[in-house]
């Protein structure tokens, strides 16, 4: 396993088949499992992630686990968070725990005293706050759809004065 303690900041990209990171700053990650405890990563490409105390623009994994942590956008197979947050979360099983996510996309989707701005799910158990549940989303769609159709419409009429 590579262990990147102490290291302040690199630059460039790690390949390796495990990489552990802590207190560390690295711009991209690939590798069979990643371990991040306490340092940041702008990219992950990985088998299995975990993090703790961390943070990540952007995770694509089969497997990630979270905690206590960050990320952007989040991709998958298999996604454990637990008093974490993340901007677009998409995965087939998702367990979120005390977290929080702006658009969450699951098959699957366990939530415990979790909120969500959307959430889209097939199956959705325990008890979670939306600002948009799947039904809102539609209506929401639906909404500015015919706003943005009648603004199309009201600058066609002016134009059409106008000449």
């Amino acid at each position: 396993m590579d262990d990147l303690s102490g290291i302040e900041a690199l630059g460039d990209e790690l390949t390796a088949d495990s990489v552990s990171l802590r207190g560390t700053i690295v711009d991209a990650v690939e590798a069979d499992e990643v371990h991040i405890h306490q340092g940041g990563v702008n990219r992950v490409f990985a088998g299995a992630v975990e993090m703790q105390t961390g943070g990540a623009a952007t995770i694509d994994a089969e497997t990630v686990s979270l905690n206590e942590s960050v990320g952007f956008v989040v991709r998958a197979d298999v996604l454990d968070a637990n008093e974490c947050g993340a901007g677009i979360v998409v995965a087939e099983d998702m367990r979120l725990s005390g977290s929080r996510a702006g658009i969450a996309i699951a098959g699957k989707a366990h939530l415990r005293d979790s909120s969500t701005v959307v959430l889209l799910a097939r199956e959705v158990n325990g008890q979670v706050e939306t600002a948009l549940d799947t039904r809102g989303a539609v209506v929401a769609g639906l909404v500015a759809g015919i706003a943005a159709g009648l603004v199309l419409l009201a600058g066609r009429m002016i134009t059409r004065r106008r000449s």
